[in-house]
């Protein structure tokens, strides 16, 4: 619920501290009388009982009239402070008149001579309230004129607070609204950027298996391509194509449910150790198709920890591909599980290229491709984009963490999941 302008506080709340100023009012002037004047207790309790009446009503008149013009629509902050002080003087002249005639004053030129300094000091205070209404006017014109900024999309812009009061603090607000709209409207940038490359990568991908399974579909369809030998050969590469494409689907929806946090995990106590020697294991025929020599560089058996195995399998076999990929004929990759203090670690190390500094924090990121290092195998790389990232989502996912390491000379990426001490 947003709360009233003209009532942000409830109206009791109103009421009473004007009843405690107004008793303070009345306890602060009889003091002042009687340090002064010392006047018998039956015109202390009179006057008493005077100030309580004209200040009561005093409140009662402002706030009434004050409520009238506000809903008439015809004040600003400037008139309503002048006509504070306006008030104030009149109450202030009045008292003196009636009180005078009282008990005060005794002649008529006394009288004129109070009643002009009581009108010289409400000039005075009412062009000082002026001024002081000038100013907080002015800044809030400046906050009203950087609010109209946000509306309009200006979020660069900000406000040079005056002091510590509330239109400063109203000011810092804004600044850091502003703030905070600027850096969402960066990272809504940075994301329809992604989109943008997110659509551009996905055609490409798909675009070459699809246009290779349709040339070949179509030379078996017109009878380009005869012979029993050739049509199975094709047959076969029409379903590597397929497989290829289930697998690009495959990730994509992986990354949807990654970017969504739909990722379920189906959690059992499994050693990191095994996990690790299976994948390895598995990969060993595409590590020999690129001449390269995999190998499982720990003989350390972990303690089981809670794992989605099948997750995590692919999580790393994607590391290894990854390292696969990246790495010339010729060269290693090292797949090692080890505890590391209070976590279990695993390691993938190549002996490739290395990769750039300012692309290290990118390769977790979907689509991204350091293709200065690329040393792809025709036909063993589906070359999508998503494996680092689908890799750091698993990992996430598990309460764990990835890094990398990258010098002149090879990389090596890490996964840290935490294990019971």
């Amino acid at each position: 619920m947003i709360p009233s302008l003209t009532r942000p506080v409830p109206a009791w709340s109103g009421l009473l501290r004007a009843g405690v100023a107004v008793l303070v009012a009345v306890a602060a002037g009889l003091g002042l009388v009687e340090l002064l004047l010392r006047p018998p207790m039956d015109d202390l309790q009179a006057l008493g009982l005077y100030m309580l009446v004209s200040a009561a009503a005093t409140v009662g008149v402002g706030a009434f009239v004050v409520v009238a013009m506000d809903r008439a629509g015809v004040t600003t902050l400037r008139t309503r402070i002048a006509l504070g002080s306006v008030i104030g003087a009149l109450v202030g002249l009045l008292n003196v008149l009636i009180v005078s005639q009282l008990m005060f004053v005794s002649t008529a030129h006394d009288l004129r001579l109070l009643a002009a300094l009581v009108g010289f000091s409400s000039l005075v205070a009412l062009g000082f309230s002026g001024w002081v209404a000038s100013r907080v006017s002015g800044q809030l014109q400046v906050v009203r004129w950087r609010i109209r900024g946000l509306a309009a999309g200006d979020y660069a812009t900000r406000i040079a607070p005056t002091g510590a009061d509330e239109i400063s603090m109203q000011a810092r607000d804004l600044n850091e609204l502003a703030r905070l709209l600027q850096a969402a409207e960066a990272s809504r940038d940075a994301l329809d950027r992604e989109r943008r490359d997110l659509t551009v990568a996905i055609s490409h991908d798909l675009r070459t298996p699809l246009a290779s399974i349709r040339a070949m579909a179509e030379a078996l369809v017109d009878g380009v391509v005869s012979e029993p030998g050739e049509v199975g050969r094709y047959h076969s590469t029409i379903r590597k194509e397929v497989e290829r494409l289930g697998r690009m689907v495959d990730d994509l929806f992986q990354i949807a449910q990654i970017d969504s946090g739909a990722l379920a995990l189906d959690r059992h106590p499994i050693s990191l150790h095994e996990v690790a020697a299976e994948v390895t294991d598995g990969m060993q025929a595409r590590a020999a198709a690129a001449g390269i020599a995999l190998t499982l560089g720990s003989s350390e058996v972990l303690p089981p920890i809670a794992l989605d195995g099948a997750l995590m399998e692919r999580a790393i076999g994607n590391l290894v591909a990854n390292a696969i990929e990246h790495t010339p004929a010729g060269g290693t990759v090292t797949v090692t599980a080890r505890r590391m203090g209070r976590a279990h670690r695993l390691s993938v190390a190549d002996t490739g290229d290395g990769i750039d500094a300012a692309d290290q924090e990118r390769v977790w990121q979907p689509f991204f491709r350091a293709d200065r290092s690329r040393n792809r195998v025709p036909g063993l790389a589906d070359g999508v984009g998503l494996g680092l990232a689908i890799v750091r989502g698993v990992v996430e996912a598990h309460g764990g963490t990835v890094g990398l390491v990258s010098g002149g000379t090879g990389s090596t990426f890490t996964i840290d999941l935490p294990a019971p001490s």
